[in-house]
This record gives structure tokens, C-alpha cells and sequence, in this order.
């Protein structure tokens, strides 16, 4: 059948046609990762999915967007591997015209002139060594080194002076963040935190003397397994919290600096006075050094609190939550959707208290966003990243002045905006919950029809689904299936005691929170009861395979990547989440117990509809071990199931041919499994 542009067809949901092809979802992703000024240049790193998916960096202009030039030749690809996840993987030199740069293929720092050929400023040791978090200083490249030469990581942050020298200046934590020199240069100021801590648990902000080889701590704010109260407020963290999570330092002065605190029961931003380093002795013995002074959270001085949330859950090195240059504090607030917010700095600030409305909304666009990352802060301009309901993901320069918005790349190069989903916040039996209804311009169901739906599980599980356009959920969407998003227990985005609702609850409440929204979809009359799918990844594959195993509400699910067995994962795991088992379930070998009884292969028997499985062969997180001892516990409990394992893929699928086969044999299965006929999709 052929329509005319204006006709509408009404045929059954699931059978309809859509111009967002599989191959289109993964050929037009270039996700915008960071981005900085350097004068009227703009460069900005994103996926070149023509050239594998590699990561490159553009360069650009505030006065010509649209003039676009590759920095990085093919061959490098931007990417760290500090932590596993990396982040804030290149850096502009402001005083030259070189480029720092990990590349992901020896994660050796590179340094690079635009139109010159790159060359290595770290030895080779074939990945052993890593660099991630790079911050460049009038003294040099501030970066997180990861020694991974030896079966206990090492890390340590180091300034790299422009001829390779290697500076530490401080190894006082086993997991760093954040390093920053004060402007006169005497002080490092970081965010550490150590097992079996996340850091959105507990984390400290460190502050050390770098003037000498004995690198003293001069003082800590630890937020790091305080004890606190209990509290009468539901608002507020429960007593079995393991402390405050501390975020992202930015000096203001040589003796103060702002910093985000979630002590008040959500994460907002504070101003930190302290004694300047340069005004006391130099120490030259760390025998002779004085102890730490331990700062209380009483010194801190609110600089923006919005009541919602300033912060979020680091997964990637370098991600902020604020900016300022002295004169304006700029801020991302996040709680359903997003917000851009501004203070103007004032002789008022020492008088400040948290019930002062001293920021304003920057809103010139009219759009909701649904997330915002801050990315750099220039003498006019602000630049940033945004999605919202209208659009997938731009990178923005905001100007300071009038806060008009001005688009200079996008991540998506489609024309198909009207086929892409309509997403709508709500709540749904008491757990918040983004809906994308089935929506396609040139289709309508039947009036006695209701649609299926596929309820998306973010991962983390410290994620949060926002209000967001995406090729991926529209491809359902525009075919007739919904997708719903659930904010369970667990989340960001939601305050200190939302996010804590998970501790020790892991497989119980994630599910709990699931189903109490599906039936609250049902029951609103949103979607057919009997044709509602659950699909998620890494940790929201755990979520997906232990509602299959303890609950009846779903028809069928798939799992990308999902852990399965939690013995296995604690093992097998890398550093960073290698005691995050503990706060989500409980401590090894304390809650053995509830490690067998909850991990989803120790549940087969209990699944009784089929699975999908997604895997990469070279995921250090989940590794595929685990996923294919789950399909052969599938197959001897005769569960019905689909595995797909992908070659060169890790933590995340990249490359376009996995992308598109992964999301077509998703589609694929629900059409089978909701009895969608396939020969009578409309066309």
C-alpha cells in the first residue's frame, strides 16, 4: 500500500511504517562528548560513525559554525580508559595551539598542532599505563594516572610538563577526580574516595600542598563513611547513608573554592573558604608534616541551591555540574527535566543562606530539556549540550549577555523529526516515569486497539530517564510500540533519599518500582496488558532478568550486557565497581545468601517467558562468560531464547553493524512474540 503525504492509515499497532531504519539509528549517532573554546575557535570531540565509530575532535568557529574541520587524523581514536569508563580525554593548551589527547589504542597521551602530525608525550606500555581527566595549568597538563601494571591498580595525579616530564603530586586516594591547581598554583584540590564506596556514597575533597616533593594534605572535607543522625525528614538521607557525596572542586581564589555537597539531602552548590596555602612553611619531610585539618561541613557557605538536584552519579572523569570565571557561577539543576541556571556573584555572598533566591533561570529557547552537560565557559559565551522533547542533542554557545541560544553542532544529521517520539513526565504508581506513546504522522490504531509497550531500564542503576528525544525509542515508537521509562528507587535526579531507596535492595525495589508503574500504565488505560516487553542494559539487564524470574507481568525481555550472576560479577568486575555489590545488596561474604538467591542464572528455573541476550565478546565490565553460562542455564530449563553475541564490541555497542542487528532482532522478537504480523506490515 502507498499513501499520499496527507493520507492516515489506520492499521494495528506494531505494523506500521517508519523511515527510521535500524541502519539510520546507528549511521547518524555522533554524540558531542566535550567541547571548549580557545579564543572565537570552538573544538569538540564526537563519533565519526563512518570511520568505525572512532572518536575525533572538530574544530569550529562562534562566528562560522557551520565551517567544520577534523583535527585528529584517522588512524587516533580520543578515548581513556582510566576507571573503565574514562572521560575528559583531551585538553587545549590556551597559550599555544596544541592539543592534548589520550588515544584509546595505547591510552598514551599525545600532544598535536591542527595540521600536524601527532606525537607521543608519555611512554608506551601498551595500555598498561593510562591518563584520563586532563585539565590543562599554567604549569602543565594536570591528569588521573592508572598503573594497571599490576593486579592492584595504582593511581595517582600527575602534572606532564610540555617535554614529557612526569610530576605526582598526590597519591592520597585510591579512586581521584577532578584535580585542579589553585591560581597561584600552591594547592591541588581533588574528590577521592575508596572501597567499598561509589562516589555517590561518600567521597572527600582533598586539599594538598604541592609546593614540595612531601605533598602534606593541608586539610579534607570527608564525607567519606560519616555517620549521620537519623532524621525525622523523609527528605533527608537515611541513618544507614555512608556518608556525603562530595563533587567536582573549581578554585575561585588561592583559599576558596565552590564545591557540590549533598549533605541538605540532595546535591547543591557551596562556596569553601581556607587557610592559603602559601602564607604557611614550606614542609620538606612528610616525617615532619602536620596533620590534615578537618574541615566541617558548617564552613561551607551555599552558592546555588535550587532544591533540586547540582550533581550526579560519576561514571566519566570531567564531568560538571557548574561553571565560573569569578563573575557568574552557571549550574545545571536536574530533577524531572533540566535547568540552566546563573548567579551573579555579589558583596552579599558571605550573608547567603540557603533560603536566598539568588539565581536565575537562563529559558530562551522555549524547549524542554530533558538533560544538560556544561562543557566550558568562555569570556561571552557559554557552551553546553542539550536534549529535549523536540530534539535529540545539540551543542549550544549561550550567550552571557542575552542567554540566546546558538546552535553550533548537532548529534544527529537526519530529516525525519516528525516520526521521532513525543515524551511526557509523569508518575505512575508513586515511581516517576518518562511515556513515549506510539506516534507516527501518517499512522493511527484502531479505536478498540490498545498498544504494547517495552518498558526501558536505565542502567547505573544511578541513571535517570529525562524527557528526551531518541532515534532508538522512536524506531519503536513510530512503528505503534510505546516505551516506558521508570525512575525507580535507585535513580539521580531525585534527591539523596530516592537514590538510597536501593541500598541493599537491588533486584527487589528496581523491580518493585517496575511493576508498580507498569500496573499504573495498565490501569490508565495506556497499554495492553498482555503484550508489555522489558528491555535493559548492563545494570538494568540485571533489573530486566530479575523481573522475569519473580514476577508475571512482562511477556518477554532482552538484556544487553545485563549481570547475572553476582559471585561472578564481584569477581570478574574491574576496580571501580568491584565493591559496588556492597551497598546495593550487601557486603561478600556476609550476604552470601542473598548473592545466590537474587543473581538472575540462579533464577532460570523461574523465568517462564522468553529472553533476548546482547553481548559483547570484549566487555571488561560483564564479561561474556557470564552471559553465555546464563543462555546454557536458559537451555537446559528449556527457556525459550535469542543470543547474539557480538565481535570487538565492549560495555556498549559502537559499531553500526551491531547496532542495527541488535536493534532489529529486538524488534523482531516482541513482532513475533505480540503475534504482529510481519506480512501485513504497512508500508
Amino acid at each position: 500500500m502507498k499513501e499520499s503525504p496527507q493520507d492516515v492509515v489506520t492499521a494495528p499497532y506494531g505494523t506500521w511504517s517508519s523511515p527510521l531504519g535500524a541502519a539510520e539509528v546507528a549511521a547518524g549517532a555522533a554524540p558531542i562528548f566535550d567541547a571548549a573554546f580557545r579564543g572565537d575557535e570552538i573544538f569538540y570531540s564526537t563519533k565519526i560513525p563512518a570511520e568505525k565509530a572512532r572518536t575525533g575532535l572538530v574544530r569550529t568557529s562562534l562566528s562560522r559554525p557551520g565551517e567544520r574541520e577534523q583535527v585528529i587524523p584517522t588512524g587516533f581514536n580520543i578515548r581513556s580508559a582510566v576507571h573503565e569508563y574514562g572521560g575528559a580525554s583531551w585538553a587545549l593548551d590556551q597559550s599555544s595551539e596544541v592539543i592534548y589527547f589520550v588515544n584509546a589504542a595505547d591510552q598514551r597521551v599525545w600532544q598535536i598542532i591542527p595540521g600536524r602530525a601527532p606525537h607521543a608525550l608519555t611512554p608506551d606500555t601498551s595500555g598498561r599505563i593510562r591518563y584520563g581527566d586532563l585539565r590543562m595549568s599554567p604549569w602543565g597538563l594536570l591528569c588521573v594516572r592508572e598503573d594497571c601494571r599490576s593486579t592492584s591498580r595504582e593511581r595517582a595525579i600527575v602534572l606532564l610538563t610540555k617535554h614529557g616530564t612526569t610530576n605526582v603530586l598526590s597519591t592520597h586516594s585510591h579512586f581521584m577526580a577532578w584535580p585542579r591547581l589553585s591560581p597561584d598554583g600552591s594547592t591541588l584540590a581533588f574528590i577521592g574516595w575508596e572501597h567499598p564506596n561509589m562516589p555517590w556514597d561518600g567521597t572527600t575533597l582533598w586539599l594538598v600542598d604541592v609546593r614540595t616533593p612531601a605533598t602534606p594534605a593541608v586539610a579534607v572535607l570527608s564525607g567519606d563513611g560519616v555517620e549521620r543522625p537519623r532524621r525525622a525528614d523523609p527528605g533527608m538521607p537515611s541513618p544507614t547513608d555512608p556518608g556525603i557525596s562530595l563533587l567536582q572542586p573549581e578554585f575561585t581564589s588561592d583559599s576558596s573554592l565552590h564545591v557540590i555537597s549533598d549533605h541538605h539531602g540532595h546535591w547543591s552548590l557551596f562556596e569553601l573558604d581556607f587557610d592559603p596555602v602559601a602564607s604557611g612553611p614550606l614542609v620538606t619531610d612528610d616525617r615532619q608534616a602536620p596533620a590534615p585539618e578537618r574541615i566541617g561541613f558548617d564552613r561551607l557557605r551555599p552558592v546555588i541551591d535550587t532544591g533540586e538536584e547540582i550533581g550526579g552519579a560519576l561514571w566519566q572523569l570531567g564531568t560538571r555540574w557548574h561553571l565560573n570565571d569569578g563573575d557568574e557561577v552557571w549550574a545545571h539543576s536536574q530533577a524531572a527535566t533540566a535547568t540552566l541556571v546563573r548567579r551573579r556573584r555579589s558583596l552579599s555572598d558571605t550573608t547567603l543562606t540557603p533560603s536566598d533566591t539568588t539565581w536565575e533561570t537562563i529559558d530562551t529557547t522555549g524547549e524542554t530539556f530533558g538533560t544538560i552537560e556544561l562543557l566550558d565557559l568562555g569570556r561571552t559565551h557559554l557552551l553546553l549540550t542539550a536534549k529535549s522533547t523536540r530534539r535529540p542533542g545539540v551543542l549550544y554557545a549561550v550567550d552571557r549577555v542575552t542567554g540566546l541560544f546558538t546552535e553550533i553542532a548537532s548529534e544527529r544529521l537526519d530529516t525525519h523529526q516528525g516520526y521521532y517520539s513525543r515524551p511526557q513526565v509523569g508518575e505512575l504508581g508513586g515511581v516517576p516515569v518518562v511515556i513515549h506513546p506510539p506516534h507516527n504522522p501518517r499512522f493511527a490504531a484502531p479505536v478498540d486497539e490498545l498498544p504494547p509497550f517495552v518498558v526501558s531500564i536505565h542502567g547505573g542503576p544511578t541513571g535517570q530517564a529525562t524527557p528526551e528525544v531518541t532515534a532508538r525509542t522512536s524506531f519503536f515508537t513510530s512503528r505503534g510500540i510505546g516505551v516506558l521509562e521508570v525512575n525507580y528507587g535507585g535513580s539521580t535526579g531525585f534527591g539523596r533519599a530516592w537514590r538510597d531507596r536501593l541500598r541493599g535492595g537491588w533486584g527487589v525495589i528496581d523491580v518493585e518500582d517496575t511493576v508498580a508503574a507498569v500496573n499504573g500504565l495498565v490501569a490508565a488505560g495506556l497499554a495492553d496488558p498482555n503484550r508489555i516487553a522489558i528491555s535493559g542494559a548492563s545494570s538494568g539487564g540485571w533489573t530486566v532478568l530479575s523481573a522475569l524470574a519473580s514476577t508475571t507481568v512482562f511477556a518477554c525481555g532482552t538484556s544487553y550486557f545485563g549481570v547475572t550472576d553476582l559471585m561472578r560479577f564481584v569477581v570478574d568486575t574491574h576496580d571501580v565497581e568491584s565493591h559496588y555489590i556492597d551497598g546495593l545488596v550487601g557486603p561478600w561474604p556476609a550476604a552470601q545468601d542473598e548473592y545466590i538467591t537474587r543473581s538472575p542464572i540462579r533464577r532460570t528455573s523461574d523465568i517462564t517467558v522468553p529472553v533476548a541476550v546482547m553481548q559483547g565478546d570484549r566487555d571488561p565490565i560483564v564479561p561474556p562468560s557470564q552471559a553465555q553460562e546464563f543462555v546454557d542455564t536458559l537451555e537446559l530449563a528449556g527457556v525459550e531464547y535469542i543470543y547474539r553475541l557480538y565481535k570487538g564490541e565492549s560495555h556498549g555497542f559502537v559499531r553500526a553493524e551491531t547496532i542495527i542487528d541488535s536493534l532489529e532482532s529486538e524488534f523482531g522478537f516482541y513482532v513475533d512474540l505480540f503475534g504482529i504480523p510481519r506480512s501485513h506490515q504497512h508500508g
